[in-house]
């Protein structure tokens, strides 16, 4: 039994046997990272992720096998058909990119789809080893990273922070500087000006630390002088 399915992973030949456990392992990396995504409630899950990496392996599978089934058939190129799937997979990721408020979201789901695609074609290239190590890889970046990195630069809450200003024309690099002289790490902004109303409304997504001084930070915020309104938001 052994031996048989050893046989299939190792031909090179496109056959129904083959194409199965081609489809079969696809599915089954495509669902780790999925579920990963899945658990974090992120815009991509574990259905989409699935779906990428057996679609990605039966392009495959197609490029591969046109050559084989059509020898004379000049235009046969079996990277033609999985070069136009990296293409085609941006706009999907593209989609999972969202901005609001100056902030992007999605982008690392955007980039483990094109990932999970890319792990689609090589197990249809029969290229397993390669295949499960970058889904490995692909795992420890989501998980361990994420904490290294909260831990290297984001040891604090996300916060929102408003700063409303009686003045069309703030002095935006003052603002930042006070910012940074309190260790409040800027991840985000946008900024609002009404002419008419000489009113200007600066929206910045913040991480803090947990035992810092908001009213400290206010109170530095103030000596501007055109400060009308300061808002801290979870």
């Amino acid at each position: 039994m052994l031996e048989q399915i050893n046989d299939i992973l190792q031909n090179t030949v496109i056959t129904p046997y083959t194409a199965a456990v081609k489809l079969a392992i696809s599915f089954f990396l495509g669902a780790i990272i999925g579920i990963e995504r899945q658990f974090r409630r992120r815009e991509a899950g574990m259905r989409t992720f699935t779906l990428i990496c057996m679609g990605s392996t039966a392009a495959m599978l197609i490029s591969i096998w046109i050559p084989q089934c059509y020898p004379n058939f000049l235009n046969g190129d079996p990277g033609r058909i999985a070069a136009q799937v990296l293409t085609g997979i941006g706009f999907l990721g593209a989609g999972a990119i969202m901005q609001s408020h100056g902030s992007i979201h999605g982008l690392t789901t955007a980039a483990c789809i094109w990932v999970i695609a890319v792990i689609g074609l090589a197990v249809g290239a029969g290229m397993y080893v390669p295949a499960m190590l970058a889904t490995m890889l692909t795992l420890i970046v989501l998980v361990s990273l994420e904490r290294l990195e909260k831990r290297m630069f984001l040891n604090g809450v996300n916060k929102i922070l408003t700063i409303t200003c009686s003045t069309a024309t703030p002095d935006l690099k003052a603002i930042r500087k006070i910012l940074e002289d309190k260790n409040v790490f800027i991840v985000s902004v946008s900024f609002e000006t009404l002419y008419e109303e000489n009113r200007s409304v600066i929206t910045y997504k913040v991480n803090v630390k947990a035992q810092s001084s908001y009213m400290n930070l206010f109170n530095d915020i103030r000596t501007l002088g055109y400060v009308s309104q300061i808002r801290l938001m979870a």
